[in-house]
């Protein structure tokens, strides 16, 4: 009897384990675009003030929908991943619908640095954006996010204007677009955590009781 509740107790614990390994969906990268700059400014500054926005293609500065709000970035977080969705910024959902509409747009990575601002990178059509597709249309945005692959901030730098007021910068960093391409098949679905408990424990008790009777009737011989 000891025996069965000890493989009992395994065989529960295991399916557990499966069940919660195996019932959260892995979102899948549905599009990435890289940004970059490189030169100087004539201003003096420590950090970026990224602003990610989007707009029609015919809009040379997209700048609708804006998101990340200013997140101030430093050459410490080269590395960094920084995300946002729905319910941590509330521009997302109009920033995805730009994403899905099949329409193309363009999209700009502002890097504001101390009294000025610019785009990071020549931003094009979404025609040029994630490998070339036109759009993410028939997908459902997840996230977005911005991954900071490189960051250099120097000042004075090469001080061309010899007033010591001049800043040398170079940066890039990825935009990562997640979620679920909703025109794949989804998953299998996992069944209910008690029927299959109950399954398993089931075929264990009904084992347990076969070697019973087994041995109830070497008893009796």
């Amino acid at each position: 009897m000891q025996i069965m509740k000890n493989l009992l107790t395994v065989v529960c614990g295991s399916a557990l384990l499966a069940l919660t390994s195996g019932g959260v969906a892995q979102a899948a990268v549905l599009g990435t675009q890289e940004f970059s700059n490189a030169g100087g400014s004539g201003d003096i500054f420590k950090d970026y003030q990224l602003t990610l926005t989007i707009g029609p293609a015919s809009n040379r500065y997209p700048s609708n929908a804006p998101l990340f709000n200013g997140l101030k970035v430093t050459p410490a977080d080269v590395g960094r991943t920084f995300t946002v969705n729905a319910d941590t910024d509330p521009n997302f959902n109009q920033f995805a619908s730009y994403l899905t509409d099949g329409n193309p747009d363009g999209m700009q990575l502002i890097t504001g640095t101390g009294s000025l601002g610019r785009a990071g990178g020549a931003l094009g059509a979404s025609g040029n954006l994630f490998g070339g597709n036109p759009d993410l249309a028939g997908n459902r945005i997840d996230s977005i996010s911005v991954q900071i692959n490189s960051m250099n901030l120097d000042s004075p730098g090469t001080n061309p204007n010899g007033d010591g007021v001049w800043t040398d910068e170079s940066f890039n960093a990825t935009v990562i677009v997640e979620g679920e391409p909703l025109n794949q098949q989804s998953a299998a679905p996992v069944p209910e955590p008690t029927s299959t408990l109950g399954v398993l424990a089931f075929g264990v008790l009904s084992t347990g009781l076969i070697r019973q009777r087994k041995q109830r009737s070497l008893l009796h011989k």
